[in-house]
């Protein structure tokens, strides 16, 4: 069955003065099939619980990063870049599927198109094609992407996760090296650049939240300042040109 123009119509974005402390409530109501994305300890499991006690009433279809094969132990497999982008490319469909059929469904994602962009394209450009006939497919579809944004202040010691494994401690170690940075932190901060880039030139609706440094929830998940409805054009970057960061470009400033 098609998706009807019902369903592809697109939520209309709240002028900046119109925004108040249930921004992404407001928007999570509207729309279909919600993203969260953002680097690691920017809050985005915290915003996935929120958002689905607010739609309780709402058939939702709840997905964590590890079941969307966006998870850190997952990266260490041989071949998962491409089983990731395979695995996109039938799920996609399958979402396509249910929001045709299902009027009361709506899909909430930890992670998704933008983490594979930063974390899987770059690195392996002759998958970009295929990555594209996904992101046009999620263009017919009534998507919103909220984009959480740390202060570079605030990533080094949101990003540490002291409570998680040994093994994570040391694959964060490992990846940074084999990447040609720094640092976490020089990672992280390229990570967020790219991946609001790549948020910017995609046109699919998408939402910039400013993480508060300790965001309270319970009223309202975020100071209303700090939040952002964008959706405007942007130019084309082949993921080759960004794929090294020994050549890197310099991060996109935030809008």
């Amino acid at each position: 069955m098609l998706v009807t123009d019902k369903f592809l119509r697109r939520t209309p974005l709240p002028r900046l003065q119109d925004q108040d402390s249930c921004f992404p409530e407001r928007i999570a109501l509207d729309s279909r099939v919600l993203i969260i994305e953002g680097i690691s300890g920017s809050g985005k499991d915290t915003l996935q619980t929120y958002l689905k006690k607010r739609l309780e009433d709402r058939d939702v279809y709840d997905y964590s990063e590890g079941e969307l094969l966006q998870s850190w132990n997952q990266l260490q497999i041989g071949g998962i870049s491409k089983l990731r982008v395979k695995f996109m490319k039938l799920f996609v469909n399958y979402v396509k599927d249910i929001v045709s059929r299902d009027e009361n469904a709506v899909f909430l994602l930890n992670r998704f198109h933008l983490s594979v962009y930063v974390m899987t394209i770059i690195q392996q450009p002759k998958l970009e094609r295929e990555y594209d006939e996904i992101i046009n497919i999620l263009k017919t579809l009534p998507v919103h992407v909220f984009v959480l944004q740390l202060d570079k202040n605030e990533i080094e010691k949101r990003s540490l996760h002291p409570e998680r494994s040994g093994a994570w401690q040391k694959f964060q170690q490992q990846i940074v090296k084999k990447d040609g940075f720094r640092d976490r932190l020089e990672r992280y901060v390229w990570q967020q650049g790219l991946m609001l880039e790549a948020a910017e030139r995609q046109q699919i609706p998408y939402s910039v939240i400013r993480v508060p440094s300790a965001p309270e929830i319970g009223g309202g998940w975020v100071r209303v300042p700090e939040a952002r409805s964008i959706y405007r054009r942007g130019v084309r970057i082949n993921a080759a040109d960004a794929k090294t960061p020994q050549r890197k470009q310099d991060v996109p400033r935030t809008l």
